[in-house]
């Protein structure tokens, strides 16, 4: 008895069930499809990667737009460091994937930059409260 439950495949986590996913924190954000040069770039890929995976919305044809976006935004972040002029046609094309990605679509707001100054009214609550 015992030599045939050692046979047997192990279980799998969830029961097997194709419906039950990881909780998004816990899945991994696709590598972006090019490479990146620029911290920036990086940065900018990072973002709108956590925004549409948390939102649900990362597909293959959005990863594969948003790392285009992310190509062309690190091609107009490394310009001026290289000596090129930015092409108006890189920003033609990087408009169009970022409107490709359906952001304006989406229920949640983008992040604030992580260097914003904070409301110093943001904590004070209301001065008159009734009892």
């Amino acid at each position: 008895m015992r030599a045939k439950r050692q046979d047997q495949e192990p279980a799998q986590v969830g029961g097997g069930d194709p419906r039950v996913v990881a909780h998004p924190g816990f899945r991994k954000i696709p590598d972006c499809l090019f490479p990146l040069r620029t911290k920036e770039a990086r940065r900018e890929y990072n973002t709108l990667a956590r925004v549409l995976f948390d939102a649900g919305h990362m597909t293959v044809a959005k990863h594969r737009a948003l790392s285009s976006y992310a190509m062309q935004f690190d091609n107009i972040s490394a310009a001026p460091s290289e000596g090129k002029t930015i092409r108006g046609s890189w920003v033609a094309q990087m408009d169009k994937a970022r409107n490709s990605l359906g952001l304006d679509d989406l229920d949640k707001p983008v992040a604030s930059p992580a260097d914003a100054k904070t409301n110093k009214f943001a904590r004070a609550g209301f001065a008159s409260r009734r009892r």
